[in-house]
């Protein structure tokens, strides 16, 4: 890890699954400054903090109808800031859907499930 507090947030509207994922990560490093978001909205709305890296559920608006979903939040997080690692989770285990996010310029796809946090802090260390 080349920041010794990197900030990473994670947006999820599951709150349970933020929490979890936020302890687990806690747990691995406690250096980091983890910020958790219900809906992609309130990650852009704070993108001046500059994380160092996105965790973007894939589908964001079953609590909020009209709450934009992962897609939509990752084309505008890379068109705020080209270099910004983003991570996808979703339970899609659909190929089309991962291929989909990687084109739009995820770094990774992380199907939800048993090793799903174990994956997304070895992809937090290799790249921060």
């Amino acid at each position: 890890m080349t920041s010794n507090n990197p900030t990473i947030f994670i947006v999820d509207d599951e709150p349970l699954l933020s929490e979890m994922l936020t302890d687990y990560l806690l747990d691995q490093y406690d250096g980091f400054n983890i910020k958790a978001f219900p809906t992609g909205e309130a990650c852009l709305q704070s993108m001046n903090e500059q994380p160092d890296i996105v965790v973007l559920d894939y589908y964001l608006n079953s609590k909020e109808k009209d709450a934009a979903n992962g897609i939509d939040i990752l084309k505008e997080i890379k068109k705020r800031n080209k270099a910004l690692p983003v991570i996808m989770l979703s339970s899609q285990k659909s190929y089309g859907t991962a291929s989909k996010t990687i084109m739009y310029g995820a770094m990774h796809y992380v199907i939800k499930g048993q090793d799903a946090f174990e994956e997304i802090y070895q992809l937090i260390k290799a790249n921060v």
